[in-house]
């Protein structure tokens, strides 16, 4: 190629495998930040949980490392579809992630969220039969949450119930993954645990999201009631399972008490910010989700802590 002033220019060509490449690569990225990356790595904390209180550790990595793949790919469908379902919430609440600010379509989406179910079902079901309906129910209870005619996060009620059965699932599916069964230790983290997800973290996250939950039409406690009544319960909610976690630990299983020392502190925290943010009326929205943070920082150390026990107590056991 000659250019105006007569130099020669050797193009590169473009090659259009290259380029599908850069755009498929792209996609996924875009799918997973969509999906709340800090999200994921709950769900898969919950797994683990679940996977170390099955009472002894696994002979094999076989059957987590399936079990953990397969719940991933259901979390990133789950969490995929809600963000289609939600674009328009999203957009009114100010929401950047990739689908509210128009950097992934949401046909392509809509698509991805098809190609993870496959694939959580497929790994699922390598990983034995009990693995395989966990991972069913999740990807059901994530429909569930989103769609019709469900739709449990327009009501406040269904959306507990729901939550509340994602962290169940989440926790079984490790149980089973683990080629062990149910403990008492197990079924008490499994429980307050997901009732921390049900009555304080779907409850304090609408307390950031009024205006687009309004706008989508939804009937939860914050719009119909008012944020005052939304932060009642969300107090409400925080001190019962803070109080509940460790006081049946220590009746019926001690070791749990990993998982509850985090929780009753970290209830303290949320009524804190809770209460923080009703002296503030008006505030950003980044301040709004000050409660939801305090909900998700403790969930996190609960699970940490929960772990780093079990894994103790399995190895000396």
């Amino acid at each position: 190629m000659i250019n105006l002033s007569g130099q020669v220019i050797v193009a590169r060509p473009v090659r259009v495998l290259d380029v599908r490449w850069h755009s498929l690569a792209d996609t996924v990225r875009l799918c997973w930040e969509e999906a709340r990356p800090v999200v994921q790595v709950a769900f898969l904390l919950r797994f683990a949980v679940g996977v170390v209180s099955a009472g002894q550790l696994p002979q094999s990595l076989g059957r987590p490392v399936l079990g953990t793949a397969s719940l991933w790919c259901a979390v990133v469908c789950a969490y995929l579809l809600n963000g289609v379902t939600d674009v328009h919430e999203d957009r009114v609440n100010g929401s950047r992630r990739p689908i509210a600010r128009g950097d992934l379509p949401e046909r392509t989406a809509a698509r991805g969220t098809v190609l993870l179910a496959c694939a959580a079902l497929l790994l699922g079901g390598l990983a034995g039969p009990a693995v395989v309906a966990w991972t069913a129910a999740f990807l059901v209870l994530g429909w569930a949450y989103s769609a019709d005619p469900v739709k449990a996060k327009c009501s406040s009620g269904r959306c507990a119930a729901v939550v509340f059965g994602l962290g169940a699932t989440a926790y079984g599916a490790g149980v089973a993954a683990s080629g062990g069964a149910w403990t008492v230790t197990g079924v008490l983290v499994a429980g307050v645990m997901s009732a921390w997800m049900a009555l304080v973290g779907a409850v304090t996250k609408d307390l950031g999201d009024v205006s687009g939950d309004a706008a989508g039409g939804r009937r939860t406690v914050a719009v119909v009631r008012g944020p005052a009544a939304a932060r009642a319960l969300a107090v409400a909610g925080a001190l019962a399972v803070g109080a509940a976690a460790p006081a049946l630990a220590l009746l019926w299983a001690r070791p749990a008490l990993t998982v509850a020392v985090p929780l009753a502190l970290g209830s303290l925290w949320v009524v804190v910010r809770v209460l923080r943010g009703a002296r503030r009326e008006g505030v950003g929205r980044a301040e709004r989700r000050g409660a939801y943070r305090a909900f998700m920082v403790t969930q996190y150390a609960a699970n940490l802590t929960a772990l780093a026990g079990l894994i103790l107590a399995g190895s000396l056991g």
